[in-house]
């Protein structure tokens, strides 16, 4: 699959979900230190940073449709160097990545298989624990910079209240319908990704499918799609609203399969056992690559 029919099988996907109310801007949760419930928590990748613009929204779908738990999104090799195994017949996610950039050659986009933390045997499970303090930092600059701490803490329906505003603001209403409804897309979109990284609550909006409809009916190509999310991205950085970094998950050193040097006559079994296994794993890799979406 090349990358102009991905866009496109992107963009469907997107506009279906939408379709069918199954899509993140119809995700709500109530408990503030439980955001994304459905799907475990913002996409993230092994490096403990979550995933950005289409990419995110692309995990959440895919994690919301299988019903994934685990925030962690890793390749076939990353899995492998955290001392994970990817499940036999686990269906792989493409995503989106870039490579060069070095000797001052342009980034080009390629097309990546990702695996979440549910379909990988023998990693480490997470950590349930408080935030951190670099994690509480984060957090409160972004509930600062919409409503700054004076002598009362503002209430959480405060916060959503001013976050509402700021991004009718920043994406006003227009008489044209389809107008309107791109704007009211880009505001949820922001919306969710701010309440997931701030710990507010959201609240299911019965009104969103009918709102977005001239939207999903005229189906826009996968630019618009794309333009959407990063146009969310750009406000939450504009207001002052950033992701947060969560530990990376550790590496492991792979102890290679060979017999100890005090028993050289098994040596030849343990090789042939080996040789045995990698067709399997060479096998499971190239099906996962394979995997269109």
């Amino acid at each position: 699959m090349d990358l102009p029919e991905y866009r496109q099988r992107q963009a469907r996907n997107f506009y279906s979900h939408l379709r069918n109310t199954t899509s993140p801007v119809h995700f709500y949760w109530q408990d503030p230190d439980h955001p994304l419930p459905q799907i475990g928590g913002e996409p993230r990748g092994p490096s403990g940073y979550p995933f950005q613009g289409d990419n995110a929204i692309q995990l959440a779908m895919a994690s919301k449709a299988q019903g994934f738990q685990d925030p962690r999104w890793m390749t076939y090799d990353q899995a492998k160097a955290a001392g994970g195994t990817v499940r036999r017949g686990e269906v792989a996610t493409k995503i989106l990545s870039w490579i060069g950039g070095k000797d001052g050659k342009p980034y080009e986009p390629i097309l990546l298989s990702v695996f979440n933390g549910d379909q990988i045997a023998g990693l480490e499970p997470q950590k349930l624990q408080a935030l951190t303090a670099e994690q509480q930092a984060t957090r409160q600059a972004g509930l600062d910079a919409l409503l700054p701490t004076r002598k009362k803490t503002p209430t959480p329906e405060q916060y959503n209240a001013r976050l509402q505003e700021v991004l009718a603001e920043r994406f006003p209403d227009s008489a044209d319908p389809e107008e309107q409804a791109q704007a009211i897309l880009r505001r949820e979109l922001a919306s969710m990704t701010a309440q997931a990284r701030l710990g507010l609550p959201r609240q299911a909006n019965p009104e969103l499918s009918v709102q977005l409809k001239p939207y999903v009916d005229r189906r826009p190509n996968w630019r618009e799609v794309e333009t959407a999310i990063d146009d969310a991205q750009k406000a939450l950085k504009t207001i002052g609203i950033e992701a947060m970094v969560y530990e990376k998950v550790v590496r492991k050193e792979v102890q290679p399969d060979v017999a100890p040097a005090s028993e050289p006559k098994g040596r030849s079994r343990t090789k042939a056992k080996a040789q045995d296994k990698a067709p399997i794993k060479a096998k499971g890799k190239e099906q996962a690559d394979d995997i269109p979406f």
